[in-house]
């Protein structure tokens, strides 16, 4: 198909030159006229499209339920986007800084109460002189609560404790906010709190308690979203204190300055407001606080002074300026400290992200009856610990009110009031100023650090706190703070108002502050069912127009809302665009819900087990009970068929099983049996009802225990936690309808709605996934046709596939949620090993079945059981959660040996079978083992392979080591079982032991995890026996030495033991006599250390990357395994003797989530091919049936492949003929945000010298220097782009660092690409200190400022290489063929063919290095960043290869040393085929499927449907006599998008199945249609200095890879207001003119950006190699008059430059741009990542290397200043 090309040529007549003016003018820039609210917000230029700033700012900060409305009043309410002055006035002057916001507190309700505003960070009150209706009436409205009804004074509703914000008020009753009405003025009065006005409301609820609903919610303040910077953040530093200093921004990782053009006190007021640091009393400029070391990240930053951050004020784009470090921009604010500096750890840091620096900071109140009283506890680091009370007053609670929305202090107890806590002290000496919107922003002593005890633990009461009796701590709601229900947007937030609750009502969007209406054109219930969903209401019921809710009031912000149903989020789904509608509010739309179901659950509770009980659902939050009025064995028929135990036998009120404490939630249930859920029954109403607790209804169930009943407390409550599995939270899964939990029908809880499984392909291999998540065992049966009974919910899976390995179900290969074929006959079912014949086991021993784990080998343990001590007993693995035995089939003291080195019990004695300990239990997890005895793990030896095995439980295996004890074993039977769970156990399942800082896992710090953190032991009474445990625990051999006093590093965490007096024998540290947990007398610099036998000494042997110390004597027979260290090495089996012939063995590499692999191979020597195809290994990322084959050798290579996520696999296969020695093969892990830079306060050395170091986590770190040398420093300066390495320094050169060490030992070949690719000691782990730094000069600056216009660049390599082929033939070659290619060639050759075809590539001549590791070429099935490689083609080889679309890429590399010939290749194209076709249009694809072909395979035209078409009528074919024709959409009919390194895919399934019977004779087809759209494209754009060529066509078809077909249009306009695109040919104009641009993506999907990276000039229409400049480059502006405009839609790029040509004998300029295609709100996408800077040596896919001719420019006519030579 190929790029088409069309060149757009305008004709400029050159004229004479006009005195233009510079960028726009100020007068023009509406944008610093309007507050930040408006949508026409600077941050749109930046790629953003909407404004990162939250307008809820103070409301987030005070917990205030009220959603603050526009401060733009009538003029949003009019429809005008820009207020006029008179507004502005009014809503940003009066409204304060932070915001304004309203609520009515101390009624019953939101709407009535005392009327109170927050002006200023502080709710304050409204005097009562002149109150009246009128007032009134405009407080009811603007809350949304109807009209007034009473307008009472006198303190009516109590006396507030604020300030008095407002007087006389005199509104006419028709304004839209209440500080609109004439008053006295802000603060101006003459009043008491006695005088505070109330409101009741014709809304306002008459019950006394208070709805769920009204109680105040916290809205987490948004992350400003500019391009991809999540983790922008505000300082100031060098000035004395944290409120005056140098302004900093952190950007990209990376503090920058902010150069002080145009700074002025509007810039420093946002500032100060930003950081909580009043107003701004000096903007100072010149560097008035000392210059900078970092980028310059803004520059002519123009605030108006009302935005909430820096970054939202207009300003020239991120790095970009003309500035200087000597014109730093600084702040003095009013409020710095004048009491004594806190710790700098200690400032909160203004993230634009979560509550507090940290963010899984949390806050309650515990002990003291409701949640707005008790004693305070804050979540820090994973556990909840106390506040000490030094210091403590009404201030610090106050915070502590505010922040849980319970109003203001009444009383700040100390002294342990509500009973002394158990975990950390961790706030001591908290000094809040009663303003700070978290508590933990307070100063105090630091994380940690105090000087109390329990008996100190503060606490707070809150107004809000009710006076009732003090219920048990335990059933206290948590309040959990959850993300609002946003989508890409963090400031998007969707309600249903007016409907009486909150699951129906008119749709309301809160966009950019304010909340607006939905119109009803096209609305229908595919709309409404994502709102239902996305606000956990169920499905829609209706889906009502015309304002059946009544009119809003606000901006109608959507229209033409076209959801497929599917979507997460409403504004998801494709529609006009914001606020582009044409409705008025008589259109709005409305929907009805069937419920909030999917935060509903069901229990009973105090009955013995799960099937008997006091009835109780959760509700918001919290489990209530049912009132028993009507209450009978149909409501309870429905509560055990919910809960699948069967039938009701009894239906008991008058709390029977006790009185419950929460609230009551329902009364009046009247069921008719039939209903799925019981809150779907006839009922009063949700809280609704007249009963009390001793009422409260319960169930027994025939499926119900007769053994006597536990102690309530003792009942285990399954808590699933969110899966990480799309956007579904809350799946879940459960057998019903089985005889008990381990059977049944299968169903998974699918966005709130139990629903069936379908059994199309439903085997073992699924059920054994189901039985392992249940933790049910394995499967014995997988049954189908419904066997355990049909269900009555929807069908959410279909076509399961499992491999068996699987965590979770919905985890395997599937057709999608809710895509199915089938009915419920089909249903599936399962039966599982435990399934209960016996009586079922207590509840507190079932398994929880979560659904998150830890990867699934990352929790292999082994254990020996039944055997008297630790040392000897039946050999138990914990494979997959459940622990299994191991079948003594070649089973020996060789196996046994490894077993007991394992577990550090010495060496085996004894090698039992025949069950010697008795029999296990649970699955047989390993047979035939077969260890040499030297591995360092049971599950390393051969073996048959997980869960593979011909064995009864009367073969399995046991051990005796030679640390067993003497004593006579007891008959098995008699034995306790010795439980040791995945880690080294105590009596605490969650008690952890390690030894950190010492260079390997044998020496080091001795730290244990407990309560959820890592703390260190003190030395006192430290010595060799406390040692000794801790070696022998560990697996270390014995204790060499035990220092103290740090000699490992003091460390951060609480310490957790003292005095440990252990006697040697103990099996764990925590067993020893000790003070107490976390009783101590102690500081860090007192932390014990520990030096272990086994401790490697040599840290720069070759082998220290082995997980551990291992014996290599003999050779090593392993053939595959699973490696889950961070790194290690394995090998070919009897490496390095020859392996032998028909190997097969294939290596699972699993690493942490978050981090990535690379793997290497010290020696690689096998039988030679050039295609690999008799002995090889091949290198997979992920799975070894996964498509992405990275890479397939057979000859020696340097090469390291790196995976893209945490899983690699490795498969070695051999033939029956030749053998060789094999493979020697290494891994490491990084993690995946590691980023490099070089860091240096010496200007002089230049960007590309300084400090090395690596970004991880949020903290930049250093590489220590120990084997630094200029190899290392290589590969740092090619990874930065700085050229060759000069000098590797040491010994801190560049200073000493400051964050952790994070590579040590690092050791490269100096090929690597990346620092971490290199072999190291693994992330964290170091034997030095800061004065160690590693550090580089490299020969070159990559971020060198580039030259001003027309600047000579003639690149390093004389040679072109690479490019883009669009012909349906052709041929190239490597450069300078058939002379010798150069040295670090990196070429890359597109090939695009038309629709439909595929390429053909054949190789001619290949003459390259030797072997095929050093100089070769890659062929790729596409854009060779993202797509399979076909082939590596190296010396000699010849051959052809064939893609399997329209697309191929060739890649060729050399390295530095020896050169060839080189190669020359062929390709061509031919037509694919043709029973199938595609194409992709702009609007939809277009798939056609041949009839004949069809009936070919025995189908009929009808047969073929879209597999997801729902029935709808746009996804039906039309069929034609020859053909069947599909007109697919991009965004519906099930389409579904994702995007990779190069593409953007629209994918879709054509499926044609054989109708239902029992038995099948044909194959299903299943059809995949994908239309990949490049998105880094070439277009050729021109404008002509010549009045003699007219414009062609001012559109440009930008045809994309793989049947893509992008449509751009653009056009020249007459202004920057893009009003007027010129009309006129030829377009005259003059030199140096202001020329505006626009382009704009015509395509159907809604949701893509359209980016302008590389536009390139040239007096030539078809050469851009000889003569150019850089408009701009990879995002990068090279030429100072180009300019962006915002642009009302992701869809448009503007930008703007002034006329220029080059010479006067050269009157045409040609422009050559690249345009990037992304999906919208992607801040991983190349469209949000603004200038990147690339290597010099990296050359693309396209000729981005451009040859220019020497300047300067010279002009007959004056020339422009920007023209004149530097």
């Amino acid at each position: 198909m190929g790029i088409s090309t069309v060149i757009l040529e305008m004709c400029l007549l050159w004229g004479q030159v006009l005195s233009t003016g510079g960028w726009i003018p100020r007068t023009t820039d509406y944008a610093s006229l309007i507050p930040s609210e408006v949508p026409l917000d600077p941050t749109v230029a930046e790629g953003s499209p909407f404004p990162s700033e939250s307008t809820l700012e103070s409301t987030v900060a005070e917990g205030s339920p009220i959603s603050l409305e526009s401060t733009l009043e009538s003029t949003v309410a009019e429809g005008s986007l820009i207020p006029s002055e008179s507004t502005l006035e009014s809503t940003v002057a009066e409204g304060s800084d932070s915001g304004l916001a309203l609520r009515l507190v101390n009624g019953d309700g939101r709407c009535q109460g005392r009327v109170e505003i927050l002006y200023r960070g502080s709710w304050g009150t409204v005097c009562d002189d002149s109150w009246d209706t009128n007032d009134a009436n405009v407080v009811c409205r603007q809350l949304g609560c109807g009209w007034a009804m009473s307008a009472p004074g006198n303190a009516w509703f109590g006396q507030g404790s604020g300030p008095i914000a407002l007087d006389d008020v005199r509104c006419s009753g028709h304004e839209s906010y209440l500080w609109s009405c004439p008053h006295n003025g802000w603060l101006s009065h003459n009043c008491g709190h006695g005088e505070d006005a109330g409101v009741i409301c014709s809304a306002a609820q008459p019950q006394s308690t208070l709805r769920p609903e009204s109680w105040p919610v916290r809205i987490s303040p948004p992350v400003p979203t500019e391009g991809s910077e999540s983790s922008l953040a505000l300082r100031l530093v060098n000035g004395g204190d944290r409120c005056r200093g140098r302004v900093e921004v952190l950007y990209r990782g990376s503090w920058g300055t902010v150069c002080d053009d145009y700074w002025d006190t509007n810039d420093a007021n946002v500032v100060c407001r930003q950081l909580g640091c009043g107003w701004a009393m000096s903007a100072p400029g010149n560097a008035q606080f000392g210059q900078g070391s970092g980028p310059i990240v803004l520059d002519d930053v123009r605030c108006s002074g009302h935005e909430s951050y820096l970054w939202s004020c207009p300003h020239n784009g991120w790095l970009t300026h003309n500035c200087g470090h000597s014109e730093d921009a600084g702040v003095i604010c009013s409020a710095p400290q004048s009491r004594p500096t806190p710790s700098p750890d200690t400032w909160p840091t203004s993230h634009a992200s979560t509550a507090g620096p940290e963010s899984s900071l949390a806050l309650r109140l515990v002990n003291g009856g409701d949640r707005c009283q008790g004693r305070v506890e804050v979540l820090y680091r994973g556990s909840w610990g106390t506040v000490c009370d030094d210091s403590w007053d009404t201030s610090d609670a106050n915070v502590v009110c505010r922040q849980l929305g319970c109003g203001w202090a009444t009383s700040a107890p100390g002294n342990a009031r509500f009973g002394q806590g158990s975990g950390p002290i961790v706030l001591d000496d908290v000094r809040c100023s009663g303003y700070e919107s978290y508590l933990w922003s307070c100063p105090h002593n630091g994380w940690l650090s105090h000087n109390c005890q329990h008996s100190e633990d503060a606490g707070v009461i809150c107004s809000a706190a009710h006076s009732w009796s003090t219920p048990s701590p335990d059933t206290l709601p948590t309040i959990t703070l959850p993300a609002s229900t946003v989508g890409s947007e963090s400031s998007l937030a969707l309600r249903l108002v007016n409907g009486g609750d909150r699951c129906q009502g008119r749709v309301e969007v809160l966009y950019r502050g304010s909340w607006g209406t939905v119109c009803d054109d096209s609305w229908d219930t595919n709309d409404a069912n994502v709102v239902c969903r996305q606000l956990g209401c169920g499905w829609a019921m209706l889906a009502p127009g015309n304002a059946r809710f009544g009119q809003g009031s606000g901006p109608i912000v959507l229209d033409d809302v076209r959801c497929s149903g599917n979507e997460s989020y409403l504004w998801s789904c494709p529609h006009n665009g914001w606020l582009s509608h044409n409705c008025g509010h008589s259109e709005d739309a409305g929907v009805i819900c069937s419920g909030p179901e999917s935060s509903l659950a069901l229990r009973l509770v105090n009955g013995g087990d799960r099937c008997q009980g006091r009835v109780e659902v959760l509700y918001r939050g919290s489990w209530g009970t049912v009132c028993d009025d009507s209450w009978d064995t149909n409501d309870a028929n429905v509560v055990c068929r919910q809960l699948g135990c069967g039938w009701a036998t009894s239906a008991p009120g008058n709390a029977r099983f006790g009185q419950g404490s929460g609230p009551i939630v329902l009364d009046d249930v009247r069921c008719s049996g039939h209903e799925s859920y019981l809150w779907s029954c006839p009922n009063n109403g949700w809280l609704s009802h007249n009963c009390g607790h001793h009422e409260d209804a319960g169930v027994i169930c025939s499926a119900a225990q007769s053994r006597s009943t536990p102690r309530p407390d003792t009942l285990s409550t399954i808590t699933l936690p969110p899966s990480t599995v799309g956007s579904e939270s809350s799946l879940t899964l459960r057998l019903v309808n089985g005889s008990d939990r381990c059977q049944g029908r299968v169903e998974v809880l699918y966005r709130g709605s139990w629903g069936t499984v379908c059994d199309d392909s439903w085997d073992t291999n699924d059920a054994n996934v189901v039985c392992r998540q249940l933790g049910c065992g394995w499967a014995t049966s997988a049954p189908g046709n419904a066997r355990f009974g049909q269900g009555s919910g929807p069908i959410v899976l279909d076509d399961v596939r499992c491999s068996g390995h699987e965590s979770y179900l919905w985890s395997c290969p599937h057709n999608g949620w809710l895509s199915h074929n089938c009915g419920h006959h089909e249903d599936a079912g399962v039966i599982c090993s435990v399934s209960q014949s016996r009586p079922t086991p207590s509840p507190d021993t079932w398994p929880t079945s979560h659904a998150s784990t830890a990867g699934p080998e990352s929790s292999l343990a082994l254990r020996l059981v039944n055997g008297g001590d630790r040392c000897q007993g039946r050999v138990e693995v914990l494979y997959r959660g459940s622990w299994g035995t191991v079948c003594d089939d070649s089973w020996d003291t060789s196996d046994a040996n490894v077993v007991c080195r394992q577990l550090g019990c010495g060496w085996a004695t004894s090698a039992p079978g025949n069950a010697r300990f008795g029999q296990g239990s649970g699955p047989i997890v390993l047979d035939d083992v077969r260890c040499s005895g030297y591995e360092s793990y049971l599950w390393s030896c051969p073996h048959n392979g997980w869960l593979s095995h011909n064995c009864q439980h009367s073969e399995d295996a046991g051990v005796i080591c030679s640390a067993a004890h003497s004593w006579s074993t007891p008959s098995p039977d008699t034995l306790p079982t010795i439980t040791l769970p995945a880690s080294t156990v105590g009596s605490e399942s969650s008690l952890a032991l390690r030894l950190v800082n010492g260079g390997d896992r044998c020496q080091g710090r001795v730290e244990v995890l407990y309560q959820g953190s890592w703390g260190t032991v003190c030395d006192d009474s430290w010595d060799t026996n406390d040692a000794n445990v801790v070696c022998r625990q560990l697996g270390c051999g014995w204790a060499m030495s035990a220092p103290g006093n740090a000699r490992f590093g003091q460390g951060s965490g609480p310490i957790v033991l003292d005095d440990v007096r252990c006697s040697g024998h103990e099996s764990y540290l925590w067993s020893c006599p000790h003070n107490g947990w976390l009783s101590h007398n102690c500081g860090h610099s007192e932390d014990a250390g520990v030096i272990c036998s086994a401790t490697q000494i040599n840290s720069t042997t070759t082998d220290w990357w082995h997980p551990t110390t291992t014996t290599t004597a003999r050779p090593s027979s392993n053939c595959g395994g699973f490696l889950f260290y961070a790194s290690g090495t394995f090998s070919s089996p009897s490496y390095p003797a020859y392996y032998p012939n028909n190997a097969k063995c294939v290596w699972e590499i699993e690493v942490n989530s978050g981090y990535r692999i690379n793997l290497g191979f010290s020696n690689l020597k096998l039988e030679a091919h050039h295609n690999c195809s008799f002995d090889y290994v091949e290198i997979f990322d992920g799975s070894l049936n996964s498509s992405l084959l990275l890479g397939k050798i057979c000859n020696d290579t340097r090469q390291i492949f790196t995976s893209s996520y945490n899983r690699m696999t490795i498969h070695f296969r051999s033939d029956i003929s030749f053998q060789n020695t094999g493979f020697l093969a290494w891994y490491n892990s990084f993690p995946s945000d590691a980023t490099l830079r070089l860091v240096n306060l010496n200007s002089s050395y230049g960007l590309c010298a300084g400090r090395v170091e690596i970004y991880h986590g949020g903290t930049w770190g250093t590489v220590c220097d120990d084997s630094w040398t200029i190899q290392e420093a290589e590969v740092v300066c090619r990874q930065l782009g700085c050229g060759r390495a000069v000098s590797a320094l040491g010994n801190a050169y560049f200073g000493s660092g400051s964050g952790p060490i994070t590579l040590d030992d690092v050791e490269c070949s100096g090929t690597e690409s990346t620092l971490w690719q290199c072999r190291n000691r693994g992330w964290f782990s170091h034997n030095c200190n800061h004065r160690e730094d590693a550090g580089v000069i490299c020969s070159g600056n990559h971020l060198s400022t580039p030259a001003p216009f027309l600047n000579i660049t003639r690149p390093n390599t004389d040679y072109s290489c690479g490019g883009f082929l669009s012909q349906p033939s052709g041929d190239f070659s490597s450069p300078f063929y058939p002379g010798n290619y150069p040295n670090n060639a990196k070429c890359v050759w597109d090939i695009e063919v038309q629709n439909n075809y595929r390429v053909t590539v054949i190789f001619r001549d290949v003459q390259l290095e030797g072997g095929c590791n050093y100089d070769y070429i890659e062929v790729f099935d596409g854009p060779y960043r993202s797509s399979p490689l076909i082939a590596r083609v190296c010396d000699g080889a010849r051959g052809s290869f064939t893609s399997s679309s329209n697309f191929m890429s060739i890649r060729f590399i050399s390295d530095h040393s020896i050169t060839r010939r080189g190669f020359r290749a062929e390709y061509y194209s031919s037509p694919s085929n043709d029973s199938t076709n595609l194409l992709c249009l702009p609007n939809h694809m277009q798939a056609s499927v041949s009839r004949s072909y069809l009936q070919s395979l025995g189908f009929s035209a009808s047969d073929l449907v879209i597999s997801t078409w729902n029935g709808y009528y746009e996804c039906r074919p039309q069929i034609t006599p020859n053909l069947v024709i599909f007109t697919i959409p991009y965004s519906g009919c099930g389409t579904f998008k994702q995007a990779d390194n190069d593409t953007i895919d629209y994918s879709n399934f054509l499926t044609a199945a054989v109708s239902g019977g029992i038995i099948k004779r044909r194959t299903d087809l299943r059809i995949h249609v994908s239309c990949r759209m490049l998105q880094n494209t070439w277009v050729d754009t021109m404008y002509i200095a010549n009045d003699t060529i007219h414009v062609a066509n001012n559109t440009i078809q930008v045809e994309e890879v793989q049947y893509g077909n992008f449509d751009v249009n653009i056009s020249f306009y007459t202004s920057s207001s893009f009003l007027y695109p010129v009309t006129s040919r030829p377009y005259y104009v003059d030199l140096n003119q202001d020329l505006y641009v626009q382009a704009e993506i015509l395509h159907s999907d809604a949701v893509l950006t359209l980016f302008v990276d590389t536009c390139v000039a040239s007096p030539y229409s078809n050469d851009f190699t000889s003569l150019t400049y850089d408009l701009i480059r990879s995002g990068c502006v090279r030429d100072d008059t180009y300019g962006p405009y915002s642009s009302p839609s992701l869809r448009i790029a503007r930008f703007r430059f002034r006329a220029f040509h080059f010479l006067n004998r050269f009157p045409s300029v040609y422009l050559r741009c690249k345009m990037v295609v992304c999906r919208a709100y992607d801040p991983s996408s190349r469209c949000y990542r603004g200038c990147v800077l690339r290597s010099k040596r990296d050359v693309g896919s396209y000729q981005e290397k451009v040859d220019v001719v020497l300047g300067p420019i010279q002009l007959q006519t004056p020339p422009r200043r920007e023209e004149e030579p530097r």
